[in-house]
């Protein structure tokens, strides 16, 4: 059986954002097909204890969990994180570049290795990917890249307040350089979407697949009839979707508030900040954290996503494809996945637009029906467990690619 060595930035458990289902997913896959080790970096409110049954119940013993406690403020990595910095690493990766991060790197790698591939979750991990080829020359390093890091920061500093973007322009600079750099020294990165995986492509990684996000089926049955609300899922502490919501609340509600009068609108997803908080009324409600998002999809006439900044694919289109709800949404938040406006989803731009789609959906049972079912369908060719079986299939073929050799230096099977 090969052998994998996961490095997450987290562990992914509560799995309550997009970024968390995706690693929970991708890891599951792993430990269905291989040997694997995971190397997580355990930050305040992860559930390290959660995890490691979750990990035992999927063939992964205690032994192969390795956690690394990385508190934000940490006095005697001071002078290491300000050298990091002062050589360009981004502010907010800085701490990923922790000399103590490295040394518990280089003890699992030196007493669990050697690793047929070593799967690197985000960029921020990826910085260690040198440290790794040092010591395990012969695997097989990847990139799972959540997000086009660079793509998303240049997308958000136009829409920022202008006192922030000098400072995003500047971080923009510094991420893409070490996005290029990475993606140039891993032997294969994995992308969320075509789109993605062009702009990879142009950054000089060697070689792009296209390993989708998805959804878990079982967990959105499609309902009969349509629901009142208007809903919005995400997590409210990523920007992008905090900048939709007021975007969502401010401008496209005022207009369409009274033709749905019957509806709330209803703002789902974990660590609200105030300026969403401060939203709420009898009609908008903010809900934070929940068990599930499908019971508010269940209850929905439509969900509005107003995305002005972003990358990858959204899950929140996803589930409520899944969940067959009708979707509106900029032509950005669709970006990447296989939609037909009209047939799969209704595109808006302006708050206008959404204000006029979101009247027609309440006007034409018959329109919902067939975005429903469309979107249903399309949703059925993401789910995880299709998505997992070619992340095996392509980790094996990576033996291959590595001129057949095992890190042992035998012949593979």
């Amino acid at each position: 059986m090969r052998r994998v060595l996961a490095i997450l930035p987290y562990v992914p458990l509560p799995s309550d954002t997009g970024g968390t289902l995706r690693t929970l997913e991708l890891v599951r896959a792993l430990a269905s097909r291989f040997e694997l080790d995971v190397f997580a970096v355990h930050r305040a409110g992860n559930d390290a204890e959660g995890f490691k049954r979750w990990l035992g119940e999927h063939g992964v013993p205690a032994s192969r969990l390795h956690l690394v406690d990385l508190p934000r403020v940490a006095p005697r990595e001071t002078l290491n994180s300000g050298r990091a910095f002062l050589k360009g690493t981004p502010l907010t990766y800085v701490r990923f570049a922790r000399q103590g991060l490295k040394d518990a790197l280089r003890r699992v790698l030196t007493e669990r290795g050697p690793f047929d591939i070593i799967h690197f979750d985000h960029l921020h991990m990826a910085q260690l990917l040198p440290l790794a080829r040092q010591l395990n020359p012969t695997a097989h390093m990847v990139i799972d890249e959540h997000n086009v890091e660079s793509q998303l920061l240049a997308r958000m500093a136009p829409l920022s307040p202008a006192p922030m973007r000098p400072f995003l322009n500047w971080q923009f600079k510094r991420v893409e350089r070490l996005e290029r750099e990475c993606v140039r020294q891993a032997d294969t990165v994995l992308a969320c979407s075509s789109v993605d995986a062009e702009q990879l492509r142009a950054m000089g990684a060697k070689r792009v697949h296209v390993v989708p996000n998805g959804v878990k089926l079982p967990d959105f049955a499609p309902r009969e009839g349509t629901g009142d609300d208007l809903v919005f899922v995400g997590s409210m502490d990523w920007w992008p979707n905090e900048d939709a919501v007021l975007l969502l609340a401010r401008e496209v509600w005022p207009l369409v508030s009274s033709d749905l009068s019957t509806s709330k609108l209803m703002v789902v997803g974990r660590s609200p900040p105030a300026s969403v908080r401060a939203l709420e009324n009898e009609r908008l409600v903010v809900t934070g954290s929940v068990p599930s998002v499908a019971p508010y999809l269940a209850r929905a006439l439509a969900t509005a996503i107003p995305l002005r900044a972003g990358s990858g694919t959204r899950l929140k289109v996803l589930e409520a494809a899944a969940a067959g709800v009708p979707v509106v949404a900029t032509r950005l938040a669709v970006e990447g996945l296989p939609v037909v406006e009209g047939q799969h989803v209704l595109l808006a731009e302006s708050p206008q637009e959404f204000a006029a789609a979101l009247r027609r959906l309440r006007k034409d049972p018959d329109l919902c029906s067939k975005l429903a079912q469309n979107a249903r369908r399309m949703a059925e060719a993401f789910a995880w467990d299709g998505i997992g079986a070619g992340l095996g299939e392509l980790y094996l073929n990576a033996v291959a690619v590595n001129g057949g050799k095992t890190p042992s230096g035998t012949e593979a099977n």
